[in-house]
């Protein structure tokens, strides 16, 4: 027999002590990282269980009660929201009926709940574009401008402050007339005309890009109003913006101060209307189209749905939204300037969005009011308030990631649990 050659075999390298040592503390951080969130699961999981079997009483009834609404929808629902237009309008006389605590007055008192009802508005308008559209939008407050300036310059209180400004003399203040009314109309024409500009180059970018793009362009408009002296006052603004009133023939309907709670039911009108309008929009083509595209685009073109053109509808409806709420929000303050106009304010709006429940409706409203109430509620800590708003907000982010108030097809996609919520969000739009 012949002697069979030799086989070469390659010869590893042996591991060293150092990398021994390095994958044992890898394999112990990794296990003490299991055992962190084991316990954190458990520790939720009883937390869960504790409020479960406290709440019990109250969810036993809630059960066949939520039922009976399902299967009544077509008559309950309306109800409901009647009856919930209807508390929310009669919030501002709670003290009048029974002893409020100091932080419960000032949390329901006219210029709280207006301020409440204004972001409210802006928070729907922004949620059409990144909760239903999926559009990261850092510039929306660049159409709250918009409209706060087409109500300055159409009732004559820029001409009035640029004459005074001048030292022209004789300078008469801007008055209220009923033609005023389509100062409305108006800035809605103007922010949609705005989003179209805006929005036909820049909706093509998507993520990050788009967020930057739109933070420019916020930008773009609030340094625009700093320099445009002879058109929006350049940065000492524009003051004397008359307050809307109705008159017709001896009944004489004034808006006063920025503490009058008829700017609250004016705003909760607008709320109300916007409600039912994205509700519709929701549920229809257009609302699934928008759905589509939030969850992959490339999916959504190969089914046909245009992908520019229901972005630029959930941009523009976003632009009316945030051009009526600034009309209101110049004539209740009487006065505008751009350092308003800033970042702060959009990254404040999204905030609400997010909290409150990104593709829900209910989740807006619930997110305004927690932004907007919380520091009032904290007043009195003075200093600290702004320590508690965000604690409570990073509290809730930690344990309510999809939102206090969530869509169900939102909490489906971060709770792992599409495949309950699948047929009732084809139903039913997700809401």
């Amino acid at each position: 027999m012949s002697d069979q050659p030799p086989v070469n075999k390659k010869q590893e390298p042996e591991e060293t002590d150092a990398q021994r040592e390095g994958a044992r503390e890898g394999r112990t951080i990794a296990q003490r990282r299991e055992q962190m969130r084991k316990s954190r699961s458990a520790a939720m999981g009883g937390a869960r269980r504790a409020v479960a079997s406290t709440l019990a009483p109250v969810t036993r009834w809630w059960g066949p009660f939520r039922q009976k609404i399902d299967e009544n929808s077509k008559w309950s629902l309306p109800l409901i929201g009647f009856v919930a237009v209807a508390i929310a309008a009669l919030l501002p006389f709670l003290g009048e009926f029974i002893e409020l605590p100091d932080w419960l007055a000032r949390a329901t008192s006219g210029s709280a709940l207006s301020r409440v009802a204004l972001f409210t508005l802006f928070a729907l308008g922004l949620n059409v574009v990144v909760g239903f559209a999926g559009l990261l939008d850092l510039g929306y407050v660049a159409f709250w401008a918009i409209g706060a300036y087409t109500a300055g310059i159409l009732s004559g209180a820029q001409t009035a402050t640029r004459c005074d400004q001048l030292g022209l003399g004789n300078c008469p203040d801007a008055e209220w007339n009923m033609f005023m009314w389509l100062i409305i109309p108006a800035a809605i024409v103007t922010a949609t005309i705005a989003g179209l500009i805006l929005g036909s180059p820049t909706l093509r970018l998507r993520g990050d890009y788009l967020a930057i793009v739109t933070l420019g362009a916020g930008e773009i408009v609030r340094i625009v109003a700093n320099n445009l002296d002879s058109i929006t006052g350049g940065p000492r603004g524009i003051r004397n913006i008359p307050h809307p009133a109705i008159t017709i023939g001896d009944f004489n309907l004034e808006w006063g101060t920025l503490l009058d709670t008829k700017y609250y039911w004016l705003m909760l009108f607008f709320v109300v209307l916007w409600i039912i309008a994205i509700r519709m929009l929701d549920h229809s083509r257009i609302g699934r189209a928008w759905v589509a595209i939030r969850e992959d685009e490339v999916a959504a073109a190969a089914m046909g749905v245009s992908i520019v053109r229901m972005k630029l509808a959930a941009f523009v409806i976003g632009a009316c939204t945030a051009g009526v709420g600034g009309v209101i929000y110049a004539q209740q303050v009487n006065f505008i300037n751009p350092p308003t106009f800033s970042i702060i304010q959009s990254i404040l709006i999204l905030t609400m969005v997010v909290v409150g429940g990104m593709g829900s409706i209910g989740g807006s409203i619930l997110g305004a009011a927690i932004v907007v109430l919380l520091p009032e509620v904290f007043k009195e800590f003075e200093d600290y308030r702004f320590f508690f708003f965000g604690a409570a907000l990073v509290v809730v982010m930690i344990f309510r990631p999809q939102g206090v108030l969530p869509s169900k097809r939102r909490k489906a996609e971060l709770l792992g649990a599409a495949h309950d919520e699948g047929l009732y969000d084809a139903q039913h739009g997700g809401e």
